[in-house]
Parts: structure tokens; C-alpha cells; sequence
């Protein structure tokens, strides 16, 4: 005889009751409603809320610390809480029975701090939340505060957001003055400040001190350092910065300005000094880019393209096409916000041609030729000023007289050298001519001399690697490997950082933001590649920055600021701009100035501002 058929079929059957939750809570709250089981109460002013112990402790950790621990309160029938109003106990006690509570604008604040206390986190939540949907520029502040006495750092997250995107409008309140100073100098050092333009920030930061004056002006100098000097402009900078007592009477506050100046007049070396300062803020629409120049493609055609890149988007965008022949062996470099492209080959004639990328303008014109036609040299910039380096001669170009001027060669001629400057010096790097030795020689700008520079055994270099500066460092990215050595002028040490990700054979290299990029050339796999890395020193890694428009080797590549479209397009306060002789009387009025300012303030009060002799 055959076993039944139900034998084979699964012992067991799981079961989940999808609706037991909800079925449970509703138990709950109709056993309540019938007052049936009750084993505590609760008192607050004089109202009593019964409960049962369970429901409470499930809900609620404070409530469950109460009643599962050793406290007194845990064999007691009657609690007493001194720290609710029995309105806000009575929210909370509904909430353990329906998972429901009302918040509102009456009730938002003192329901929140209840729920802290008592350990309710969704309660906590949707409080934040209530408080998050109605941010404006009158609570802010005061949101943000709150936020963060009470941990709620989401709700904190966002206050602060939206005081910083709307910083323009809320510095024109009356709440704006009476700012706590470290809350206004972690707003103006933060790159997120949605302003129009820098010199919008500038004007905020003086708003605040002038407000009061005499208690605040020690705060000035350390406040002033977070202002992006270097971006305000020429004539602001002139009319309304250094001409301003708070800032002539500081010498902390002059070097900010000459700082500001120097960078302006492209004298200031932004790799080799990285500063917060030298870092614009987005909503400006100023940004750092990344600017490739020409090279070749996949089928060895020569590329007239310029392409730029903005890390802030991620996107490429085309700059006016180099209008001639680049041919081989030209040389780029960056002078300020403008790019110089200079000599190369077209394989008969050698080239003593140089061209100028106008950034302002989007144009490029041929300014004065080298004094000498050249391929394969290198080209960099020190204290305001291009500098060439080829085997058999060096010059440099003042590009406010346009012209060249011939210096001192290199002690050893080197084939097909590269360069970099740092801390004030210019390094060449190459092979000696007719030797197969690896050099470093210095340029020293004082004393206008060459120099071999004694820095130990070189790494195992086959080929000249290419050289970049960031914060006092020289880094060599190998040309046949993914290695990357560095050299410590200063300490006179070599190091190795991470190596990159792939071999980029006739890439380029470019500092940017503080980071160093690499892109293009031929891979591992003898692939051209388009991929453009990034090595940042802070986190000592390299990652993937983004790709070429299309794969690219041979290319040079530079940084430069550019002009986008600013994210703000209102003023904080419009400044008329007065005649030009108006800076002139403003200049004369100096004298009267400062004795007005120290007539004013306390002279001992702040040792960094020195009276006028």
C-alpha cells in the first residue's frame, strides 16, 4: 500500500502576520482606552497619566532605564516627574499608545527638548524636521543654535546651510550684528558662502565689527584672514580695503593685502605657497581649471584643441583654438590667469614664436618672439616672469614690457631638460648632453646664477621625468613607470609617495587646488588613454579626476583661474565707484583718520594695532 501523498509535503508552514504590529498597538491602545491593567502613573502639575510599565519602556530607553534598573521608581505605582508640563507628558504618553504626536509652532520647541529628555528619537525627529521645513532668514540662527545644544545635527546641518546661502541677505538684519564671533568666522571661512562676489564678504566682515567697533576690532585681523583677498578687486582692494584704517593700522592686516597684491601681479607662487586664501569661493562663478593644450591623438594627428576643465563640475568646456601651427615641441606655461605657449617645430624649421592666452577675453595674440627659435625646451614661472630653459641658453620674458632678455645658460647643457620653481629658486632637471647622467641645476633669480644642486643620489631615471611644485615640494612623475619620486629642497631629502594608477607615457602634469594631476599617454597596455588622476598630498592617494575629451599624449597642460557665471547675482551692499581723483583725496585724509580711530578706541586694547606716528 502506497504512503499518502501528504507525507511528501514540507513538515512546517512559517507564518508572519504582516499586520501583527499594527494589530498589537491597537491592542494596546484599546486596553488603555478600557483602563484595564494599568500597574503605573505618572504625575506632572498635578495631572496623573495611567500606564503600564511595559508600553512606556518599550517606547522609550529613559522610561525603560526607570523601570527594568534598580531605581527607586521601578517598584513604585506613582512616579512624579518634575522636569514636564503635564501637556507635554500627555503628548508623549499618547505617542506610546498610537505612534502619533502633533507638532506645531507653539509646541515645536518644548517638545523637542521633552523628547531629548525622555529619549524619544522619532519624536525628536519629526520636531526637526517641523523646525527644517520653516528655516528663513529671521531663524536661522537661532535654529542653528538650537540644533546643536540639542544634538540634532541634520536640523544643524541644514540651519547652516541655509545661512550660508543666504548670508547676503541675512548680513542686512539687525540679528547679523549681534553674532557670536566664532559662529561668524566659521561662516566666512567657509568656502560654501554663497556670495556674489568677494568683495561681498569683505563688507560683511566689516558690517560686524564696525557694529562694535570698540569690543570687536581684536577679532579684525584673524577675521580678515578668512576674506579671499587675492580675488577682490584692483580698485576695491585700493579704495576700499587698504585705504580703511582697520586695515593700514594693522600690520597682520597689511600682509594679507600685499599678499593680495602679490598674487594679483602673478609674483605670488600659488603652487609652492598654497593658501585658503588663493582658493575662490563657487558661487563667485571663479574657478580653478585645468587647461590642456594640443598634443596628439589616437592616429598621431596634431591637436590645435584646448580644452578646460572644472573639477567643481566635473564638465570640459572648449577655449578658443590655438590659431597656428603648434607643431612639436612647444612648451606651455601659465603667468597669472593668462598661458603661454612658446616655440616647437613643424619638423623643417624650429619656431621663435609665442603666443598669449588671454583668459579675460578668450583670445589668443601673438606677442614678441624669443630671442632665440627653439623645440624641446621647458618653460615655467618665477616672481612674475617667464622663464625659458633649453640645453644651450635660458631667457626671460617681462610681460609687462613685452621682452625678452637673455641669461646666464646652465652650467652642463642638459637634452630635453624640464623645470619647476620653488621656494624662490628655478630648477632644471635633464639629461647632461653626450652623457648618460641624470642633473639637477638652480637658477637663483639674486644673484643671476646657475648652480649644480648637490641633492644626493638621483632616483634610477631612464627618462626626464616631468616635474611639478606643490607646497615647498618638487615632485618627478616618471615617464615609464607609475613611480613618482620627491624632493625636500629645504631638508635636502628624496621620498617616494603612492604610485599612480597607471603609467601615463607621454602625459602631462599640472598642479591644481592643491593637488597634482596627471593625464593621458599610454597606459600599462600601451593604450592611449584619456584618464586624468589626481594625487592628493593631505590624504596621500591618488583617484580618478575625470577623463580628456578624447585620449590625448604629447599634450601640456597648465591651471589657471576663469570667469563663469556667479551663482548670486543680487549685490550685499552696492559701493558707487568714485572718480579717480577721489582715491586721491581718500589718500590725504589719512592723518585725520587715524587720529579719529585712536580718539575712539581704547589704544591698549588691541596690541596688533599700532597708533599713526
Amino acid at each position: 500500500m502506497e504512503k499518502p501523498a501528504l507525507q511528501t509535503q514540507p513538515s512546517t508552514l512559517p507564518f508572519f502576520d504582516t499586520a501583527h504590529a499594527f494589530n498589537l498597538l491597537r491592542g494596546i491602545h484599546e486596553l488603555r482606552a478600557e483602563r484595564k491593567f494599568f500597574d503605573v502613573t505618572l504625575c506632572a502639575e498635578g495631572r496623573e497619566f495611567h500606564c503600564h510599565r511595559t508600553v512606556l519602556a518599550a517606547a522609550s530607553t529613559y522610561f525603560r532605564a526607570m523601570f527594568a534598573g534598580t531605581l527607586r521608581e521601578s517598584v513604585m505605582d506613582r512616579v512624579v516627574l518634575h522636569e514636564v508640563s503635564a501637556e507635554l507628558l500627555g503628548l508623549l504618553v499618547d505617542f506610546c499608545y498610537t505612534g502619533r504626536v502633533t507638532v506645531t509652532q507653539d509646541n515645536v520647541d518644548l517638545l523637542l527638548k521633552t523628547a531629548d529628555l525622555f529619549q524619544f528619537p522619532s519624536v525628536k525627529e519629526a520636531c526637526c524636521a517641523f523646525l527644517e521645513q520653516r528655516l528663513d532668514v529671521s531663524n536661522c540662527l537661532e535654529i542653528q543654535d538650537f540644533a546643536e545644544a540639542y544634538a540634532c545635527r541634520e536640523l544643524a546641518a541644514s540651519a547652516r546651510r541655509f545661512v550660508l546661502k543666504n548670508i547676503m541677505e541675512l548680513a542686512k538684519g539687525t540679528d547679523f550684528e549681534r553674532l557670536p564671533w566664532k559662529r561668524l568666522l566659521e561662516f566666512i571661512s567657509d568656502d560654501d558662502l554663497c556670495v556674489d562676489k568677494e568683495e561681498t564678504v569683505y563688507q560683511i566682515a566689516v558690517r560686524w565689527v564696525k557694529a562694535d567697533l570698540q569690543r570687536r576690532l581684536h577679532y579684525w585681523p584673524e577675521l580678515l584672514q578668512q576674506v579671499r583677498l587675492p580675488f577682490v578687486r584692483r580698485f576695491f582692494l585700493l579704495a576700499h580695503v587698504e585705504s580703511d584704517p582697520l586695515v593700514y593700522l594693522s600690520p597682520t592686516c597689511l600682509r594679507m593685502v600685499n599678499e593680495a597684491r602679490s598674487f594679483q601681479s602673478c609674483e605670488y607662487d600659488r603652487y609652492d605657497r598654497p593658501c585658503h586664501r588663493m582658493r575662490p569661493r563657487p558661487s563667485t562663478g571663479l574657478a580653478e581649471i585645468l587647461v590642456v593644450v594640443g598634443g596628439c591623438d589616437q592616429d598621431c594627428d596634431e591637436l590645435v584643441t584646448v580644452d578646460c576643465y572644472n573639477p567643481q563640475t566635473g564638465q570640459w568646456r572648449y577655449l578658443a583654438e590655438f590659431p597656428d601651427h603648434l607643431g612639436g615641441g612647444y612648451s606651455i606655461a601659465a603667468l597669472g590667469n593668462d598661458m603661454y605657449v612658446t616655440g616647437g617645430s613643424d619638423g623643417s624649421r624650429l619656431y621663435d614664436g609665442v603666443w598669449r592666452y588671454k583668459s579675460s577675453v578668450n583670445e589668443w595674440t601673438e606677442v614678441s618672439p624669443m630671442l632665440k627659435a627653439r623645440e624641446y625646451h621647458s618653460s615655467c614661472v618665477l616672481k612674475g616672469q617667464l622663464y625659458v630653459v633649453a640645453s644651450d641658453s635660458t631667457e626671460r620674458y617681462d610681460h609687462a614690457l613685452d621682452c625678452w632678455e637673455a641669461l646666464p645658460a646652465m652650467l652642463h647643457p642638459m637634452d630635453n631638460c624640464s623645470t619647476t620653481t620653488c621656494n624662490g629658486r628655478l630648477y632644471a632637471i635633464g639629461c647632461l648632453t653626450g652623457e648618460d647622467t641624470m642633473a639637477i641645476q638652480s637658477y637663483d633669480t639674486d644673484t643671476n646664477r646657475w648652480i649644480m644642486v648637490k641633492c644626493g643620489q638621483l632616483p634610477p631615471w631612464s627618462f626626464t621625468p616631468k616635474t611639478v611644485t606643490l607646497s615647498g615640494l618638487i615632485y618627478f612623475v616618471r615617464d615609464d613607470s607609475a613611480e613618482v619620486d620627491v624632493y625636500n629642497p629645504q631638508k635636502n631629502e628624496w621620498d617616494k609617495i603612492s604610485p599612480m594608477t597607471q603609467v601615463h607615457v607621454g602625459g602631462s602634469v599640472a598642479a591644481l587646488g592643491g593637488k597634482l594631476y596627471v593625464s593621458g599617454g599610454y597606459d600599462n597596455t600601451f593604450e592611449l588613454s584619456d584618464v586624468v588622476e589626481a594625487y592628493d598630498p593631505t590624504t596621500r592617494t591618488w583617484s580618478l579626476a575625470g577623463r580628456l575629451p578624447q585620449p590625448t599624449f604629447w599634450h601640456g597642460s597648465v591651471s589657471i583661474f576663469r570667469q563663469f557665471m556667479p551663482l548670486v547675482s543680487s549685490a550685499f551692499e552696492p559701493i558707487d565707484v568714485p572718480e579717480s581723483n577721489a582715491i586721491h583725496l581718500h589718500r590725504h585724509q589719512r592723518h585725520q583718520e587715524l587720529h579719529n580711530l585712536n580718539n575712539n578706541l581704547n589704544q591698549n586694547q588691541n596690541q596688533d594695532v599700532n597708533p599713526a606716528h
